[in-house]
């Protein structure tokens, strides 16, 4: 085998004129061969493999550190007192994150992929239940007629990720802490998934849809998803599915989303839900911007959402005062974005009212408002304010509870 091929065996990226321009430069003998003639077509080799990197398509590093100082209070419920605390909070207004993401074009289509880790920014801790890409992990095929997706991915039905569709329906972002808008008026799951196969269309005159589902929604033990469902077959019963699907039209100043979800939860009788039925959400919502202001309007239904409880975080033990599984009902919020002095200020009301699924007899109920205001230092820097309060009622005991909760912080973007 002669230079030339060898090169070709062991380096098929290098292309025929690089090659050429290597072997001229470099006189080989076929024998006795120094240290210093190997080292001489390594570094030349080295070197043509680096231009060729460098012109492939590139891999973009990116992510957003947020940390803010927060001060809250608490009005527990009728069976504990009022607590205070100040306090260091790691993405108080939106989640911290790093991540890789690139694409190749392959001619009539691009290939690309995301892969996006979650961390706490004040103690190094990773989020997402200890996941190394916790936040999304997909690879995905575009070209002409839309974009295909597989792995790990954020539902359409969230402002999260690539194909989350609830941004255009919130002054506020899922964030913020108890006095969140977003998350404490909806009623989705609002959550990420494993093993997700999504499509997404090209936009038609302003138009977009986009649907999703998972075989499994999540593969990882914890104290919530049991080892039986955790470990089950993908798309069986035993698993817990998810499908939710998306349209969002946007034109000129105005933008209308409207989302459909369902959970298919495992029938595995060690998996507490195991007798619930499917859950499912509507939203419909947007918001048309003025000039001087843009407003924001959304309203949810939902029923069999078994996520709904947990969000009634004031009242600690929520679920324990009941005896159904799942909740339904409905929810609203209307919001402005305002922009003033450079920045941005921010102030929403939301509103939800659920009761279980069984006979009604338990009700739960909670609203919330909150305000803020943005400043953008540069594109990559801006510090935030944000103030609010929330309040949640159940007839259950007669339970009663409330926060008001007030922070600023720090954003910056790599």
């Amino acid at each position: 085998m002669n230079v030339r091929e060898i090169f070709l065996h062991h380096a098929p990226g290098v292309t025929p004129k690089a090659l050429k321009t290597v072997v001229s430069n470099t006189h080989i003998q076929t024998t006795g061969e120094n240290f210093m003639k190997k080292s001489l077509i390594a570094a030349a080799l080295l070197g043509t493999f680096a231009a060729s990197a460098f012109a492939a398509p590139s891999v973009t590093l990116y992510g957003r550190i947020d940390t803010g100082l927060v001060y809250t209070h608490k009005n527990l419920d009728n069976t504990a007192g009022s607590t205070d605390e100040f306090s260091m909070e790691s993405g108080f207004s939106t989640g911290n994150r790093w991540g890789l993401k690139g694409t190749e074009d392959i001619g009539n289509a691009k290939v690309g992929f995301v892969l996006e880790s979650g961390f706490n920014s004040d103690d190094g801790v990773s989020g997402q239940s200890g996941r190394l890409f916790g936040r999304e992990a997909q690879v995905n095929v575009s070209g002409a007629y839309g974009t295909l997706y597989a792995g790990r991915l954020a539902s359409i039905a969230s402002d999260a990720g690539s194909i989350g569709y609830l941004g255009d329906v919130s002054a506020f972002p899922n964030g913020f802490g108890i006095v969140g808008t977003q998350k404490g008026s909806t009623g989705t799951a609002y959550d990420r998934y494993d093993n997700t196969l999504a499509y997404q269309t090209p936009t038609f005159g302003g138009l977009q849809g986009a649907i999703m589902y998972s075989f499994k929604g999540d593969a990882k033990v914890s104290d919530s998803n049991p080892k039986e469902v955790a470990n089950a077959r993908e798309n069986s019963g035993d698993a817990d599915r998810y499908l939710a699907a998306g349209l969002r039209y946007k034109a000129g100043k105005a933008a209308v989303v409207l989302t459909g979800d369902m959970t298919m939860y495992s029938n595995d009788v060690n998996n507490v839900y195991h007798d619930v039925d499917n859950g499912y959400s509507f939203i419909l919502g947007g918001n048309y911007d003025f000039g001087v202001a843009k407003v924001f309007a959304k309203a949810t239904y939902f029923d069999n959402q078994v996520n709904v409880i947990d969000s009634f975080s004031l009242i600690k033990d929520a679920r324990d005062l009941k005896k159904a599984e799942a909740l339904k009902g409905w929810g609203a919020e209307l919001g402005t974005n305002v922009p003033a002095f450079g920045g941005n200020f921010l102030a929403a009301v939301g509103y939800r009212d659920a009761k279980d699924v069984d006979d009604g007899s338990y009700k739960f109920k909670r609203w919330n408002a909150a305000v803020g205001y943005t400043y953008a230092f540069s594109k990559r820097t801006s510090v935030y304010a944000a103030a609010g309060y929330a309040q949640e009622k159940s007839n259950a005991k007669d339970r009663k509870a409330s926060a008001a909760q007030a922070g600023f912080g720090l954003v910056h973007k790599f």
